[in-house]
Order: structure tokens, then sequence, then C-alpha cells
């Protein structure tokens, strides 16, 4: 007898309390063949149809290994597991009656597929949580197909397929609303489609589809939802092939944030879209700006005014009055500048006011560059300030000397010191000193290393840190007026 026939034996005798079941074990001991006849009864209960001796193959197998140490019970509890499967799959409602070696040729997957083809969705969910088969191979895969049939069913309402869907898939993990949703749509069922979209978490899933299905507001208000601007950009680059011209932008009017970013696209793109954009919406701000940044493009004085003119006239309408006035301005220097480059050559069409003036100065055109002082309201301190530098720089120190006099310099006259020192002109720079303000005196000295008339200025002024600033400048061989110094800085000290 085959050591598994004699291992079944000896629990039937087992369970009837009787002492053959000890004569039995000890047989198949002796021949050190128990593991071996727990492995066929295991492997015999696999093969088996009938539950019930199913059962008692498996309890004799177990009553078998507890007289094993190192035995297995892997093979034990899979088949176990397999059996409950094979018997639930060929139950008379399922009907398929297989064997447990076409169970393993044909794999777990290809069940699980034959069951869902067949409808089989509760079994097929059960058989998946019972074996813990990964969610994307199993539940997932079997709610999307049961999802996908379900859209199908043309006597049920779209609310109520939409609800049931819902809740039966709920958030599964591996099952996309979309995909249920394409299917959907495929059947014709627009609707539908669009109530099972409103469950995708993902917009990146839902607004090609709703393209697709002709819904490209829906389709716009969703991607604006997700703040994913490629995703808003894709959907407006639809809408304007798809649309006419009015349609789309009407559209965009509606979607403030999709019309900003179609603006700034338009900025680096197409410049003439933008100002569509800014007339459709009655714009005169962004319009005039449209135009002043349209006039630089242009190389023709005249095209380049025509277009300001045209600023202006956007700005006053958008009662901007301080942008109208400045572009007329800019109108106005521009014309300036055309005059000059006719009659001098200047070659000054283009640049800003200051530069103009730099351009002047450092030209020798002084009276033109007065003309520009006055006609546009330079302030005086800019004004000084760049002849002062143009006439150092060009090194006319006697021109630097009579405009010094021309009437009080509104810079002051450290200005004068510390330019003509950076012209390295110590000499020119000393004219200026006496000039200089009380308070700047000092520093004045200091400029043309005078040490000893930056200490007079210091002590007049009893002032503690003008001293200290004259000290730091000392050498060791500054003993005389280091000395002086500082009984000047104790004296200020004790008042």
């Amino acid at each position: 007898m085959a050591p598994g026939a004699l291992l079944l034996e000896a629990h039937r005798e087992y369970e009837k309390c009787s002492q053959k079941a000890d004569e039995y074990l000890r047989e198949i001991k002796e021949q050190s063949m128990l593991g071996e006849a727990v492995r066929q009864c295991v492997e015999a209960a696999g093969h088996e149809y009938d539950s019930n001796t199913q059962k008692s193959l498996l309890r004799a197998a177990s009553f078998g290994k507890c007289f094993l140490t190192d035995f297995s019970a892997e093979s034990f509890v899979s088949t176990c597991r397999e059996l409950r499967v094979l018997n639930a799959v060929r139950d008379a409602a399922v009907a398929l009656p297989l064997t447990h070696t076409q169970f393993k040729q044909m794999t777990l997957q290809v069940l699980i597929d034959r069951l869902v083809y067949r409808q089989f969705y509760p079994l097929a969910i059960e058989i998946c949580r019972y074996l813990k088969i990964p969610d994307y191979q199993g539940v997932s895969r079997v709610l999307k197909h049961w999802a996908s049939c379900k859209v199908q069913q043309k006597d049920l309402s779209d609310e109520s397929i939409s609800r049931a869907v819902c809740m039966k898939v709920g958030d599964s993990a591996g099952v996309s609303y979309s995909d249920i949703a394409a299917k959907a749509f495929e059947c014709g069922r627009t609707e539908l489609a669009i109530k099972l979209l409103d469950y995708e978490a993902r917009s990146g899933e839902q607004v090609p589809l709703l393209l697709k299905m002709k819904r490209s507001q829906l389709a716009l208000s969703k991607a604006v939802e997700s703040g994913d601007t490629d995703l808003v950009y894709t959907v407006v680059s639809y809408l304007k092939n798809e649309m006419n011209r009015g349609d789309f932008f009407m559209t965009l009017r509606n979607q403030p944030v999709a019309l900003s970013l179609y603006r700034q696209f338009c900025k680096l793109q197409e410049q003439e879209t933008l100002k569509d954009l800014y007339n459709q919406d009655d714009d005169h701000q962004e319009l005039a700006n449209y135009y002043v940044t349209a006039s630089y493009r242009e190389k023709r004085l005249e095209s380049r005014l025509s277009l300001l003119q045209t600023a202006v006239d956007e700005f006053n309408k958008a009662k901007n009055e301080f942008a109208a006035k400045a572009t007329e301005e800019e109108m106005k220097l521009l014309r300036f500048q055309r005059k000059l480059d006719d009659e001098k050559g200047a070659g000054l069409l283009g640049l800003s006011l200051q530069a103009t003036m730099e351009a002047l100065l450092a030209l020798g055109l002084q009276k033109q560059a007065e003309q520009l002082y006055r006609d546009f309201r330079v302030p005086d301190k800019r004004y000084w300030w760049l002849k002062l530098k143009s006439l150092a720089e060009k090194e006319e120190w006697e021109e630097l000397e009579k405009f010094s006099k021309s009437k009080k310099s509104p810079i002051g006259y450290l200005a004068f010191v510390e330019v003509c020192m950076k012209s390295n002109n110590k000499y020119e720079a000393k004219k200026y000193v006496t000039k200089v303000t009380p308070e700047q005196r000092v520093k004045a000295h200091l400029a043309v290393s005078d040490l000893e008339g930056a200490a007079d200025a210091a002590i007049e002024r009893r002032s503690e840190s003008e001293m200290g600033a004259v000290l730091s400048r000392c050498s060791d061989s500054d003993r005389l007026l280091i000395d002086r110094l500082n009984r000047a800085k104790a004296s200020a000290a004790k008042k």
C-alpha cells in the first residue's frame, strides 16, 4: 500500500480511537516515508473533485505532519487555498469544472479573466482578495471591466449608472474614471461620460477626453481649476484652432486666468493677436502700451511717430494723463534728435533724454544741450552733474571754472572737487575747496590731501568726529598736527 493511502487509513482509525492508527503510523515511519505520505495526501486532495474526499485527504496530511519536525507547510497551505478557489468555480452556478492541473497551467490571471468575461464580478473580486492579488492585477482590473460593462446598460439612466460606479469603484487604486468615461463616450453616452469625469481626480486625464467630446468650455474650466499652465495652454491652443476668432475671444473673457496666460503667450509670439484682444476688451491702457512697444520695433521715424501718436490717443482714452504727456515728450525728443542728426550727423536717434544730453555735451554742442535742458525741463541738479562730468572728462578746465561761476551751483562745490580729483587734477580741485560749505569743508580738504586745511576746518567747527577723520589720515611724520588735533579734541570733549 502506498504511504499516502496508509496515512489516510491511519487517520481514519485515529478518528475511531483505534490503536491501529498507531500501528499504521509506525509502519510508515519505519519505512521513513511519513513525509512522502503527507505529500501524497496533499497532492491527491488537489486532484480530487469531491469536497468531502478533499477534506479527508487534507486532514490525513495535517495529521501526518504533526509527527514531522522539519516539514514545510507551504504546499499544504497553497493547496488548501487553491482548492477553495477551484470548488467555488466548479459550483453549478459558475460551471467551470477545472482540474488542479488545468488551473496551474492556465494561471490565476487567466481564471480571473474568464470569470470577468462571464460577468461573475463578485466572485472574481472575492478570489482576488482571498488570494491577496495586487490591486492593479486583481480587484482594480475587475472593477474597471465591470464599470465598462455597466455604462453600456441602456435601460439605466446616466445618474443611476454614475452613482453605482462611484459607490462600487470609489477611490480604488488603478481604476481610471477617465477610461470608464471614454467607454461611455464610445457608446454614445456623452452626458454619462461627463458625470463620470467629475470623479476623475487627475485633470490631465479629464481635459483630453472633454476636448474629444467637443466640451471645450468645460475642458478649459477644468484646466484652469487644475492650476497646470501647460494644460491651460493645450486647451487654449485647441480652442484657437477649432473656434472662429470672435467666439474664441469671448470664451477666454469668461476665464480670466486663461485669458491672462494667453496674453502672455501673445506678447512673445503673436503681437497682432494681442492687439485684437485689447480691442475686443476696450482696454485702452494696454492698447497704448502695445503701440509704445511696437514703435520701438520700427526703424523709420515716421512709422514710429505714427504709432506713438496712436499710443497718446489711447492713453487719453484711458485717462492716463501722465503717460500721454510722457509719450508726447518722447515724440518731441525724437524729432529733436532727427533734426540734429540731419544737421550735425550726431547719431542721436533713439537715445534717452539723459544719453542725448551726455552725447551733446561730449560733442561740444553746448547750445543744443542747453536748449534740451530748457525745453524738457531737466532738473538743475541733473544738468549740472552731466555738464560737470563732461567738461572734466574733456579736461576743459577753463570752461569748468566759468561754468562754476555762472550761478550758484545746485549740487554744491564738493562735487567739483571730487570730479577734478577723479581726473587726477589736484590743482583745479583746490580752486573749489574754499567754495565748499563749512559742513563739507573737512571732506574737501581731505579729498585734496590738505591735512592742515582739514585740521583747521575741523577745529573751527569743534567737531570731534571730523577731528577723528583727520587724525585717521595722519602719519607718524605729522606729530605736531596730531598733538594739536588731540588737544583740540580734548578741549571740545570737556565743553
